[in-house]
């Protein structure tokens, strides 16, 4: 009956379920992601054409212009789920389970560097708190769990065949399947392993073998050229590591500083600790793939006492982990949603459009998108890398009420805006213009001319 914490399932390990079943509760929560919203549509409308999209069908400002999905292989599988259910019942679960699987993998890699399951749940824990800053279903959470499955190979012999493949996946899930190879560039350097160089290589000939072929390239060289549209979006803005949220990585960099004081991490460690800690610290966007990178050299730095041999149950363990389990999915099933958030998005709003072209937020085009499309066109939403700086700039010019709103409308045809009810700017200068006020509720505005 009794075993000692060594052999079998221990309390101590059971701290290290703590931090996953957190993330699972966490992600319990209202639909609030644009950017999702419209990858569902860009997943049945590929369902039905056959083929993955080549050129934009869902503005009027870049419509027909050449642009492809980067994440054709998520957008399939959302168009599957929503025809199967009907609805969006099926998003919890998935980023629950991706979410879980993500940081089960990242506590087994941090767990090989200490063998100490504390030291691994406190690194998790920070994981998990940054984590909830992408929380969402977009297919960059499954980018998350693909690197967490690199990183694993990249430290076990026997799982480095998969490497390839892995990036022959995520070359279809998320264009940044490219920080996959920057790590495997880094960690051949590191080690030296010829082995990892032949992986590399076999890696960038799968990532061209995808549907896009040798054009997944030249999408990300534009996604690179249009760079500029990202400074405009908050989340690729530098992180402020006094927030909240972000705070955690500042943690992470002095665990790194203490390791390597300790000598926990070698000079030859570097190659990899310095350029993804400095990447981090790019954007937000970054915060969580360096966060993944990192975590097993943070753990290096954690110093806590081994566990002692004491007799203990593991059925007893077994039977706690369960029950934690059974809670984490209960209390989830009762948080989530599965329709999109009223207060985020123009549900009842969009009811009160007239036909024509409509001026709105970029944070509500993926929900046009998704609920409207094809019998509405949109303005802008978040694909940066189609409509690019210029035209983002002028989105933010107009929106903001700025000289030449006028003429932006115009080109456009446009004859009505959807705005944030407690918007400034084009709301004042259209209702000083003699636009009429067609809805309003505590979120939206809608304004006719």
């Amino acid at each position: 009956m009794g075993d000692t914490v060594t052999g079998r399932l221990s309390v101590r390990h059971l701290f290290v379920l703590v931090p996953i079943l957190g993330v699972v509760v966490a992600s319990a929560r209202d639909i609030t992601d644009n950017s999702f919203l419209w990858h569902v549509r860009a997943g049945t409308l590929q369902l039905d054409a056959g083929h993955v999209l080549r050129t934009d069908p869902f503005s009027f400002t870049a419509g027909g212009e050449g642009w492809r999905t980067q994440s054709w292989v998520a957008d399939l599988g959302y168009g599957l789920m929503e025809r199967w259910t009907g609805d969006l019942a099926w998003v919890w679960p998935t980023v629950a389970i991706t979410m879980m699987a993500t940081l089960a993998l990242i506590g087994l890699a941090a767990y090989r560097q200490v063998a100490n399951p504390l030291s691994t749940a406190l690194v998790l824990f920070f994981v998990a708190w940054l984590a909830l800053r992408t929380l969402v279903p977009r297919p960059v959470v499954f980018s998350h769990l693909l690197l967490a499955a690199l990183i694993v190979a990249l430290g076990s012999a026997r799982l480095r065949w998969t490497i390839p493949l892995l990036i022959w996946v995520w070359a279809g899930v998320h264009g940044s399947f490219v920080i996959g190879l920057g790590l495997l560039v880094l960690e051949a350097i590191r080690t030296g392993r010829r082995q990892l160089g032949g992986a590399l290589g076999l890696s960038l000939v799968a990532a061209s073998l995808t549907a896009h072929g040798l054009a997944l390239w030249t999408v990300l060289i534009r996604f690179a050229e249009n760079r500029g549209a990202l400074d405009l979006i908050q989340e690729w803005a530098p992180p402020d590591l006094t927030d909240l949220s972000a705070a955690p990585y500042a943690v992470f960099i002095a665990g790194l500083l203490l390791a390597a004081a300790r000598g926990r991490i070698a000079a030859r460690d570097l190659i990899v600790v310095v350029p993804f800690l400095l990447f981090g610290l790019t954007s937000y966007r970054a915060l969580i793939p360096a966060t993944l990178v990192l975590a097993p050299w943070v753990a290096r730095a954690v110093e806590l006492p081994p566990p002692g041999r004491r007799l203990e149950s593991g059925v007893v363990n077994a039977s706690i982990g369960g029950v934690l389990v059974v809670l984490a999915i209960w209390l989830g099933f009762g948080r989530a949603e599965s329709t999109p958030d009223p207060e985020m998005f123009p549900v009842a709003a969009s009811a009160a459009l007239i036909e024509g072209n409509l001026f709105h937020g970029d944070g509500v085009g993926g929900y046009l998108i998704y609920s409207a499309w094809p019998d509405r066109l949109v303005y802008t939403d978040d694909r940066a890398e189609l409509y690019g700086r210029d035209r983002f700039q002028e989105f933010v010019d107009t929106r903001n009420g700025q000289d030449g709103w006028r003429d932006v409308l115009a080109r456009h045809d446009i004859s009505q805006a959807l705005l944030r009810a407690d918007a400034t700017g084009l709301q004042e200068v259209l209702a000083a213009s003699g636009w009429s006020e067609r809805y309003r509720d505590a979120e939206f505005v809608v304004l006719v001319r």
